[in-house]
C-alpha cells in the first residue's frame, strides 16, 4: 500500500521497519534534474545522507556499496548496502523498481527491472547477494515494488512473448501474458512476484500495488517517446 502525497507516493508497510521508500510523481518534476533532486531531498529532509546512484543500462548489474564505493557508477541498475548514511537513488519511466529490506540484517536495496532487466531476473540477483553478502535468510525479506507500467498499457510482440516462454516455467508466467482480440499484454509486476514467490519469498512479505506510469501523473516513455522525464525511486533507513 502507498501513502499519497501529491509529490510522491511511500510504501507504508515498510515504515514500521523505519525504512522510508518513495516514488517521485510526474508533478515534482524530472528527477534527471538537479533540481528536482534537491526539491525530494529537502521534502524527505534527509540531511546527513549520501545520495547513490548510476547510468542504467538495463543491465542485471548490481553494486553493493561500502566504504569506497563511489557516488555514482556506470553502468549499473540496482544498489545494496547496510550503510545507514545512504539514499540509493534509480529513475524510471515505466520500468519497474523494486524495492528490498532484510528486516533482521538492516540490509536495504532497489533495482531497476524493465522487461530486460526481469528476463535477466535483477531483482533475484539482488536476493542472492543478500544472502551471499549478508547471509540473509529468505523469511526476513521484504520486496516492495515501486510504480511501473501495468500489463493493460503494455502491448508487447509474439516474439518478445516466445523469448520468455522459451527460457520460463508456465508457472513462473503463471497470469503474466494476457492476450486480447490477438494482442499480447505483458504484466512485469506479475512476472517477479512469481520469481520471488519461487526462491522462497513469504507471500505476506511482498508488497504490490495499483498505480500505472501510463495513466497517471508520472513520466512515461511509453506514453511521451523521447520527450518522457523521470521518475525517481529513494530508499533509506531513517
Amino acid at each position: 500500500m502507498y501513502i499519497d502525497n501529491n509529490k510522491y507516493l511511500k510504501v507504508k508497510e515498510l515504515e514500521k521497519f523505519g525504512v522510508t521508500a518513495v516514488y517521485t510523481r510526474k508533478s515534482l518534476g524530472d528527477i534527471r534534474e538537479k533540481e528536482t533532486q534537491d526539491r525530494i531531498i529537502k521534502i524527505l529532509n534527509t540531511k546527513g545522507k549520501i545520495i547513490y546512484s548510476g547510468y542504467q543500462t538495463h543491465s542485471d548489474n548490481i553494486v553493493v556499496i561500502d566504504d569506497c564505493t563511489p557516488e555514482y557508477v556506470e553502468n549499473t541498475d540496482g544498489f545494496i548496502t547496510n550503510r545507514r548514511d545512504v539514499i540509493i537513488f534509480t529513475k524510471y519511466a515505466d520500468c519497474l523498481p523494486i524495492f528490498i529490506y532484510d528486516t533482521r540484517k538492516k540490509v536495504f536495496g532497489c533495482v531497476h527491472s524493465g522487461w530486460k532487466g526481469s528476463y535477466k531476473k535483477i531483482g533475484i540477483k539482488a536476493i542472492k547477494t543478500l544472502q551471499n553478502r549478508y547471509s540473509s535468510d529468505l523469511s526476513d525479506i521484504v520486496v516492495a515494488f515501486g510504480i511501473g507500467i501495468t500489463a493493460r498499457n503494455y502491448e508487447v510482440g509474439e516474439r518478445f512473448v516466445k523469448d520468455f516462454k522459451d527460457s520460463f516455467s508456465p508457472k513462473e508466467l503463471e497470469g503474466v501474458f494476457i492476450e486480447e482480440c490477438g494482442k499480447y499484454f505483458f504484466d512485469n509486476q506479475k512476472f517477479n512476484y512469481n520469481l520471488m514467490l519461487k526462491i522462497g519469498i513469504k507471500r505476506e512479505n511482498i508488497v504490490v500495488n495499483e498505480y500505472c506510469t501510463y495513466e497517471g501523473d508520472f513520466h512515461s516513455y511509453r506514453r511521451e517517446g523521447e520527450s518522457s522525464g523521470r521518475n525517481g525511486a529513494f530508499i533509506y533507513i531513517e
